[in-house]
């Protein structure tokens, strides 16, 4: 099965999946020169993007009908934002992507079956949990997958004064949280009522928490927390 955003591709155009290849998130490791001496210093690992090459067959001899089943094929991959992919090989995760490829296919040869779409992971190029796991806040909770989770904080209410998000060694201070539906992003490191930022509450002072892997978690506070796992 092979579904991006909520449609599933073969129910799309009649194809023949050849072969899915998703390739590593291209590393891109950060060193500064050294002073004096020989080689480099590493700094910090970052990652890139990741791409997912679906090649395929459009089993339609009709040359009339395989340009209007490429033209399906197309809208269904086409979008100006990032979607889910979902691909056979996990039925629990997904990729994050968005088409950057369109097939180049012959109007004659109904034979040729090396089409080719390509999607690209940009913001989160990560196997992505679909379960979205939520606990309150305060409560214990283990966090699986090896790579740092999406993470966010959550609470609809009324206003409040002098909140703190707070584990065992990081503590994020906001002056009020005003009422309405709060979203704090631990990832981004963003607070927000709906789409109004609440970032000017927040105290410079305060140490922002960071997702991370492992057990016996808690972050204490109001609201609770969500989260999804990831794996490289």
């Amino acid at each position: 099965m092979i579904k991006f955003g909520n449609k599933e591709m073969t129910n799309i155009a009649p194809v023949k999946i050849e072969d899915i290849v998703v390739s590593p998130i291209r590393l891109n490791p950060v060193a500064r020169a050294r002073v004096a001496g020989y080689g480099e210093q590493f700094v910090r690992q970052q990652g890139g993007t990741r791409s997912v090459t679906i090649t395929f067959a459009l089993l339609e001899q009709d040359t009339t009908k395989r340009e209007p089943d490429m033209m399906a094929l197309r809208a269904w991959a086409f979008s100006d934002k990032e979607k889910n992919l979902s691909l056979p090989q996990f039925a629990d995760r997904h990729l994050e992507c968005i088409c950057t490829a369109f097939p180049e296919h012959s109007y004659r040869k109904w034979w040729e079956n090396k089409l080719r779409l390509v999607f690209t992971c940009f913001d989160n190029p990560f196997w992505t949990s679909n379960e979205l796991i939520e606990v309150p806040c305060g409560q214990t909770f283990s966090v699986g997958g090896d790579v740092q989770p999406l993470m966010t904080i959550e609470r609809n209410g009324n206003k409040i004064s002098n909140v703190v998000y707070a584990t065992s060694s990081q503590a994020m201070t906001f002056e009020q949280i005003p009422a309405g539906a709060l979203v704090i992003d631990l990832n981004k490191q963003t607070a927000a009522i709906g789409k109004a930022s609440i970032m000017q509450y927040y105290l410079p002072s305060s140490k922002w928490i960071t997702p991370k892997v492992g057990a016996n978690q808690y972050i204490n506070g109001v609201g609770s927390v969500k989260y999804r796992e990831r794996w490289v």
